[in-house]
């Protein structure tokens, strides 16, 4: 993640979160223990309670504040380990999560195979999330590195890779996406995605305390480098995960320099965009 994970959904940078202590929910501060050596929590009936701040700044010129509410907008969500099912004789790890903001719920369902070297994805049923509606006016378009989108909810989905769709068709990520390497060894580096428009590069950069509303976690901190039509870098997006042993503690999304169009193509401007996402309560079985 939230789909919450995401937010998210568990999805590429996975949005779970997860609980300490045994059969029971957690709510309060309690450090894990500084372990590197752990694994994203796949237990059956696990289940994670998370929340999204969105908020856009920096609008420039000043004049462009007419077609923006710039107070941030809240939202929340549940993720939830289902069952193991078999796919083509694969046997993976269900992980549904419901999501809302201003009343407006949309669900995923994705599957993962854990295995020693990673945590992968291998197929999903739908992997939308929808913490981050904007409220903009007048049929805006926002573009970054000549991707134009119709609003902000479909600009935040690209930069996470989500694929707006019904959740009734099966669809296999081809290849599997490795979300997770096992060891977590500071400085390693993969390929996430690559395809003729969007690579994505995932690094873990440290170990650190985090903390959110359901406690205090040792995490790995994970970055994610994106790259379009195969040039260098994009600086403008910067991406952390927040993983510890209890699951996915928190994401910070950091957009920069949007521009702004009206319905001719004119840009009017620039803004910035900011996604956060954090851990409230949660639940491990065992």
């Amino acid at each position: 993640m939230f789909k919450n994970i995401i937010g998210i959904c568990l999805a590429y940078c996975l949005f779970s979160f997860c609980s300490c202590n045994e059969n029971s929910v957690s709510n309060v501060s309690s450090v894990n223990n500084n372990n590197n050596d752990f694994k994203y929590p796949l237990n059956l009936n696990s289940y994670w309670y998370y929340g999204t701040r969105n908020f856009i700044f920096d609008l420039r010129p000043d004049s462009i504040n007419i077609y923006f509410t710039t107070d941030t907008l809240y939202g929340y969500g549940n993720a939830k380990i289902n069952k193991d099912t078999v796919v083509n004789s694969d046997t993976l790890t269900q992980i549904r999560n419901v999501h809302s903001l201003s009343g407006h719920p949309n669900s995923s369902v994705e599957l993962f195979r854990q295995t020693d070297s990673g945590l992968v994805r291998a197929a999903y049923y739908s992997n939308a999330s929808n913490f981050g509606p904007f409220r903009q006016m007048n049929n805006l378009i926002f573009s970054i590195n000549g991707n134009n989108f119709s609003d902000l909810n479909e600009l935040l989905g690209f930069v996470k890779n989500e694929n707006y769709q019904a959740d009734t068709s099966l669809i296999f990520d081809d290849p599997p996406i490795t979300v997770l390497k096992y060891p977590l060894t500071l400085n390693t580096e993969w390929e996430m995605i690559n395809s003729a428009t969007l690579s994505i590069n995932k690094r873990y950069v440290n170990f650190e305390n985090v903390t959110v509303n359901a406690g205090t976690f040792y995490c790995l901190k994970i970055r994610k480098d994106f790259s379009f039509n195969k040039a260098i870098q994009d600086t403008g997006i910067v991406y952390y995960d927040y993983f510890s042993e209890s699951g996915m503690i928190k994401r910070d999304i950091l957009i920069k320099d949007v521009n702004v169009s009206n319905s001719s193509g004119q840009t009017i401007g620039k803004i910035n965009i900011k996604e956060e996402a954090f851990l409230n309560l949660y639940y491990i079985s065992k």
